[in-house]
């Protein structure tokens, strides 16, 4: 695993936003806990919950969900347990929901499901993940980031994402793909970590 020397120094050489940002967020917290075995479901459904809300917004229906389990990680067994209008009392919407249960039953039938993806490539992830019920494109790369420690992960479809990449990069100036992408080409091979800043930049403005 790559140390946070070497990304720092690589980033801060390529491109001076992001050694301003360093300076100002420090190192992404979600390095600091990659030695430690996740729990892949739990960061699967934490994604599909998290699907088009704020930070804030999914971290508190993922809060009640927890409550209501009286844990602090979901599980397959878990979540069949419990009943759809629980789930929707939590706030969850009926589609995420029932992709929720369906996620898990498949899970339950097949343990290695998501443990096997590991040492696939990022397209087969996708291509895998994709086969669930309410996993799209943006799902599987939450995952691959988040829960199998990919750093070099770029989500344009994200809004956060895009809101501070336009904050720090393209103020007052139009927003194509060709200029995100020349932003981006200089934090390979650690998209996943400028990523990180820009959703804080995102969050804090």
């Amino acid at each position: 695993m790559t140390d946070w020397h070497t990304i720092k120094e690589h980033l801060v050489k390529n491109d001076r936003h992001l050694a301003y940002l360093i300076e100002s967020y420090g190192q992404p917290t979600f390095l600091s806990s990659r030695s430690c075995e996740p729990n892949l479901f739990d960061q699967l459904i934490s994604s599909i919950i998290s699907q088009q809300l704020s930070t804030k917004v999914a971290r508190t229906l993922k809060d009640r969900l927890y409550r209501v389990l009286a844990s602090t990680e979901f599980t397959p067994p878990a979540l069949l347990q419990i009943q759809p209008d629980t789930l929707r009392a939590c706030g969850l919407s009926t589609a995420k929901s029932s992709s929720i249960q369906s996620i898990a039953t498949v899970l339950t039938n097949h343990p290695t499901y998501l443990s096997n993806l590991a040492d696939k490539q990022d397209d087969e992830i996708t291509a895998t993940l994709t086969q669930l019920k309410g996993v799209g494109i943006w799902t599987a790369q939450m995952f691959q980031m988040f829960a199998l420690n990919r750093l070099d992960v770029f989500a344009p479809g994200d809004a956060g994402l895009m809101k501070g990449i336009r904050i720090i990069y393209f103020e007052n100036k139009p927003l194509t793909t060709t200029a995100v992408e020349k932003v981006t080409a200089k934090w390979k091979p650690y998209r996943s970590i400028g990523s990180w800043y820009m959703w804080q930049v995102a969050n804090t403005r």
